[in-house]
């Protein structure tokens, strides 16, 4: 009986048992193949991250957050394979002999062999938690602060009506109209920088422009939105994921602009909802015309009329750069201006037009507009300027831009190969001096305001109205023009034998191009389909009537049919095409120098051998969509005058092919530009030496997968810019059409390879390089001991190094002696910027020989770098002398930028950094101190201690975890912040005020303040301790410079101003002061400041639950006379929205007087049953 019920468990437990002892001798007797298992799983791991990190590099490079999920999978994998390297590196390091060595050591065999079989199995499942589907989710883009109107009354006024309008809750849509050249999307602009982050969470803004193109704006909304659209053609499917993105959180307060609309356009049909939108979601529109807007449903319709005689002159005077000395010359510039009806276009044109210019040209500027024969003073304006440019080349560029669908953003790179084809500048005989030239007189055209910055750097735009005046120009006389980009299948019907100079047009559906059209004349010819890759079909006798055909511009075309093209033809771009034709057309095209294939795709495999045919090739781009066209043997032989080459991505051919390009590329003697992305590091090498010396300009790339910059893609809007704008300077950008200077980038190469002579002269070289070198242990002395002593602007990422310098040994002479811009990003391994020992400044102050480190350094990049945590000693930092910017972001265990020398015990006098100008820090969240202090112990550190920046100009910093305190008059010096304008503190979470006691006189010459999201802040400026001399007036006058005064979302702010002593004079130049947000005040300042805010011109308060007054009661320890009448002479606007506990303006006995007020906006101040306990003096308040 036992037997039948013990049985089974016994069984049971004997194979356990029996498994288990099995198992442990196993550990021994198969450690070889349990270590051999280990180093291949090892390695599928290595092989499985490198695949993600790859995708995440990607995803970072198009502005993606990674998942945490994803980034901790990583971690994971790089602990794991940290604890699988020591493993086996114990079984190669250890003998595991006994027994005088005469047998295996067997328990440390049974121990390793253990440990692999434990790792194997965590390997394993690793890789099975690697199914993350999408790594991360973008992050929105954001808008660039705006300010150009801020001193203009009228426009303050304007202003002030839109931003009420916003705020109305029974108001969704509003609408900006006026005159065309009045400021409707400057003013558009400039609520869009007031509302961002304060009464709107986001904001989006995008053109409409006359030709409105669905696709585009809502690409540009989404990308404003941070919103993926998969769906590329189905305009409701993109609409409905639009929808979706501005409803999912009805919370959240959204502000979407559409600038520029010329008919109604149906909001539904963008994406925008008009039923059921939520409460937080307001539309703002401008718009030439009225109607329009109350079409499109706006409640309210604001217009921005034309400026006052006083206010015009003003404006354009400052412009005009004129004096008030000359008083001949002020009496015909006034009138000039009359001139100008008050409209800001205009005045901005003839302003800069008749800059540094004599009396004669000013009356001869005023004889024009007075007898001008257009009756609009705009195009009047822009006439005279039009008139008065310096060649008729100018002339000639400013038409060419008109050509481009209105608000087009103009690549000039599409200037140059335009202008090359028309022969538009006479006396360029190469490329490159066309290029050049291309670029000067864009420059020319945008200082007269003739031409605007486009989106990126290397673009420009044309303001609508000076494009439909370059229109009515272009349109008759010698150029004939015909611009229309709104056709939707059959070409515009008109003579067919009209003498047209150039044509661009713009299909919405397929298109037809007709038959024997006669334009004997034609020079320039632009078709494009709406929707792209759509097809185009082009009769075999299309262009037989038009032999003086110059350029060709068919891009985003689907082309299948054969093309016979007009032999005098000197430009061709077929860019973003997909072409099903073989190119046996280009035979007869023995003058083209320009042939651009840039993004298109191909349907076959080779060009055919006509091609060899074009010996007057000067451009060749063959960037195609997916990967190389390989090229037949001797392609390239036969273009002798080829100065520019751009080869795509190359990648996957064979070595054959590799050698035909080589030889035929390096036979180019007319050649000054190559671009080339491969992955193949010896082609790229050979390729080098054969061409390196004369190229003048080369974008280098050894692979097409993109370098992660920045992990964390900051909401905060200056900080975000100022990281773009960093990217484009020291990461090579693919993504568009755009002018490149020389560029390399060489990612995870071998050591050896810098010996090669190629890519020693490539980076001596280059404007802009990043380097990731595998095995580098000290990158500037191995940088030095390759050649490249003479480096000047260094990108290095990726690299394994604990430091840039170690210099425990012997250092090179001159080491990185020229350096002047250092970016070091993604160096997970780095503690410190240098190790050892460095020479002192203090050498080169003595005129001794010999150099000192980082001399020359400008500016420092240090991003990604998880492990630093003090970046310089104190030995080197003396050595900045030339330092100007310093970026720091992202480096969680950073504590200081400068640490103290280990031979010192005592800091005797402030660190001086000379020329700094710029200093920003974000998201460091162990960052203590500028400089360590000694005797002081971690939070209680100073930001900015013991440390002078006496021509600091901007100090940015956000999301700083452990800064408690950022200025202390007893570690910096008086004169030390002298030139400090611009302040901004952002998601300070342990920072207790800004500046206390004396050392708010550091804050002196202060004129812009933002202090965003500080969850500890108590006070803004405490005064409790200030020293001061009443005999002293200067002493008498605290922040006498600020200008501007913003606060929003600080939890815990009870104070602006703490225990202000008796008789100072605080804020005496604040213009506006806005305060959002902030749920525990009471009050802002204290009724004995009422005198102070003599300058006061705009007063913004919002959704501050506690507040009961403006000027409050008085703090122990004020005090001070009291006026019976206050005057504020300057404020004009009031706003006091959603103060649930708000009583009064002031409950002392004041009777203030607003003399200039014109606008008193009070919503849900539920507790306030009159403004102020006196009189209301408002003579000027609207009705």
């Amino acid at each position: 009986m036992a037997e039948s019920i013990f049985g089974p468990f016994v069984e049971k437990l004997a194979d356990c048992t029996i498994a288990a002892i099995s198992r442990q001798f196993k550990y021994m007797f198969c450690y070889n193949k349990n270590v051999q298992n280990l180093r291949s799983k090892v390695q599928d791991l290595e092989n499985k991250r490198n695949d993600v990190q790859s995708l995440v590099v990607g995803a970072k490079r198009n502005a993606f957050v990674i998942k945490s999920e994803v980034k901790a999978w990583l971690k994971k994998v790089d602990d794991l394979k940290k604890q699988a390297d020591e493993v086996l590196n114990s079984t190669t390091n250890s003998e595991m002999r006994c027994l005088y060595l005469r047998c295996p050591n067997l328990k440390t065999r049974y121990l390793l062999s253990r440990n692999a079989t434990k790792k194997i199995t965590a390997i394993v499942e690793l890789q099975e938690e690697c199914k993350f589907g999408e790594l991360g989710v973008r992050a929105p883009l954001e808008l660039p602060s705006f300010h150009g109107f801020e001193a203009l009354k009228t426009r303050i006024s304007t202003k002030g009506d839109i931003i009420n309008a916003l705020e109305d809750k029974d108001i969704s849509i509003v609408g900006i109209c006026g005159l065309p050249g009045v400021g409707k999307t400057i003013m558009a602009k400039e609520v869009m920088t007031q509302v961002k982050g304060g009464l709107f969470d986001e904001v989006a803004m995008v053109v409409v422009s006359k030709d409105v193109d669905i696709i585009r704006i809502q690409d540009k909304l989404a990308d404003m939105l941070g919103l993926k659209i998969d769906e590329k053609t189905n305009e409701i499917a993109r609409a409905a994921r639009l929808t979706e993105r501005l409803t999912q959180d009805s919370k959240k307060r959204i502000l979407v602009i559409l600038d520029d609309v010329w008919t109604d356009i149906n909001l539904e049909t963008l994406g925008i909802p008009s039923l059921n939108r939520p409460e937080g979601l307001k539309i703002l529109l401008t718009s030439r015309f009225e109607y329009v807007c109350k079409g499109m449903g706006a409640q309210r319709n604001i217009e921005v009329g034309v400026l006052p005689r006083e206010e015009a002159f003003a404006l354009f005077q400052e412009i005009s750069t004129i004096s008030n000395g000359d008083t001949q010359l002020m009496v015909i510039a006034k009138q000039v201006a009359e001139e100008c009806k008050g409209l800001p276009l205009a005045l901005e044109v003839v302003g800069k037009t008749l800059i540094s210019s004599k009396l004669h040209e000013w009356r001869n500027a005023l004889n024009q507009l007075q007898n001008s024969q257009h009756g609009d003073r705009v195009y009047s304006s822009i006439e005279l300027s039009y008139n008065n440019l310096r060649s008729e080349e100018h002339r000639s560029l400013l038409l060419l831009c008109s050509l481009f669908p209105e608000d087009e953003s103009i690549p000039i790179e599409s200037l140059v190969r335009y202008a090359r084809g028309l022969e538009l500048f006479k006396y360029t005989e190469t490329l490159l001096q066309t290029r050049d030239w291309t670029r000067t007189v864009s420059d020319n055209l945008k200082s007269c305001h003739l031409l605007l910055s486009g989106y990126r750097e290397d673009e420009v735009k044309l303001h609508d109205v000076i494009r439909d005046f370059c229109l009515s120009i272009a349109c008759k006389g010698t150029h004939r023009y015909m611009v229309k980009h709104d056709i939707r299948t059959d070409w515009p019907e008109h003579d067919n034998h009209e003498s047209y100079g150039a044509i661009s047009l713009t299909f919405q559906e397929r298109i037809l191009l007709p038959s024997r059209l006669q334009y004997e004349n034609l020079k320039f010819l632009w078709v494009k389909p709406f929707w792209p890759r759509n097809t185009i079909d082009i009769p075999e006798e299309f262009f037989d009537y038009m032999q003086e055909l110059r350029v060709i511009d068919f891009s985003r075309n689907q082309i299948r049919s054969p093309i016979r093209l007009p032999p005098g033809l000197r430009t061709l771009c077929l860019n973003d095409c997909t072409l099903e034709i073989r190119m046996s057309f280009f035979g007869s095209l023995k003058k083209l120098e320009i042939l651009s294939f840039y993004c298109s795709s191909l349907s076959f495999d080779f060009f055919r051998d006509e091609m060899v045919e074009l010996s007057n090739l000067r451009l060749l781009d063959l960037r195609f969509e997916k990967g190389p066209c390989p090229l037949p043997p001797g392609f390239l032989f036969c273009m002798k005058k080829l100065e520019e080459l751009y080869l795509g991505y190359y990648n996957n051919i064979s070595y054959e092919e590799k050698e035909h390009i080589i030889q035929e590329v390096s036979s180019l003697k007319a050649l000054n530009t190559l671009q080339i992305d491969t992955d193949d590091t010896r082609f790229l090498t050979q390729l080098f030496q054969g061409c390196s010396e004369k190229l003048e300009r080369f974008q280098i790339t050894n692979s097409y997968i993109e370098v992660p910059v920045f992990t964390h893609i900051p909401r905060d809007l200056d900080i975000f810019e100022l990281l773009m704008e960093q990217l484009e300077r020291f990461r090579i950008i693919r993504h568009h059409l755009r002018h490149f200077r020389r560029e390399l980038e060489l990612l995870y190469i071998d050591p050896y390879m810098l010996l090669e002579p190629g890519i020693k002269s490539f980076m001596r070289r280059s404007d802009k390089f990043f380097l990731s070198v595998k095995g580098w242990n000290n990158p500037a002395i191995e940088l030095v001991e390759d050649g490249f002593i003479d480096v000047k602007s260094p990108s290095l990422g990726h690299l394994d190094s604990e430091y840039l310098i170690d210099a425990t040994g012997s250092i090179p002479s001159g080491i990185l002696d020229n350096l002047e811009f250092l970016v070091l990003s993604s160096m997970h391994c780095l503690k410190a910027i240098h190790k050892g020992n460095l020479p002192r400044m203090e050498h080169v102050a003595r005129g001794v020989s010999e150099p000192a480190l980082f001399r020359n350094l400008k500016e420092i990049v240090l991003c990604e770098c998880a492990k630093i945590k003090r970046m310089f000693s104190e030995s080197v930092a003396k050595c900045m002398v030339n330092l100007q910017e310093l970026l720091i972001m992202s480096c969680q265990s950073l504590e200081e930028v400068v640490s103290m020398d280990t031979q010192e015990n005592e800091i005797t006098e402030p660190l001086l950094f000379p020329k700094l100008k710029k200093f920003v820090l974000y998201n460091l969240m162990s960052f203590l101190s500028f400089r360590s202090q000694p005797n002081v112990v971690g939070l209680h550190q100073t930001l900015l201690n013991q440390v002078e920046l006496p021509v600091m100009e901007d100090l940015k910093i956000a999301g700083l975890g452990c800064t408690e305190k950022l200025l202390s008059m007893e570690e910096t010096s008086f004169g030390s912040l002298n030139r400090l304008r611009r302040m901004r503190v952002n998601h300070c979470d342990n920072l207790v005020n800004i500046a206390e006691s004396n050392s708010i006189r550091l804050l002196r010459n202060l004129e812009n303040l933002t202090v965003h999201s500080c969850r500890a802040l108590n006070v803004i400026f405490d005064f409790e301790g200030l020293n001061v001399n009443k005999d002293n007036e200067e002493e008498m006058s605290i922040l006498g410079q600020l200008q501007r005064l913003f606060l929003a979302r600080n939890d815990y702010l009870v104070h602006i101003t703490k225990m202000v002593p008796n008789g100072i004079r605080v804020f005496q130049n604040l213009n506006r002061l806005d305060v959002a947000y902030c749920s525990m005040l009471r009050y802002l300042f204290p009724a004995s400041m009422i005198n102070s805010f003599v300058a006061l011109n705009s007063l913004h308060v919002s959704f501050c639950d506690e507040i009961e007054e403006i000027f409050g009661r008085e703090e122990e320890g004020g005090g001070g006379g009291m006026a019976s009448k206050i005057v504020f002479s300057k404020l004009m606007t009031i706003e006091l929205i959603r103060l649930p506990g708000f009583k009064i303006f002031c409950s002392h006995n004041y009777e203030p007087v607003f003399p200039s007020l014109v606008q008193l906006k009070i919503e849900d101040c539920l507790e306030m049953t009159k403004f102020c306990s006196g009189q209301l003096n408002v003579p000027k308040l609207k009705e």
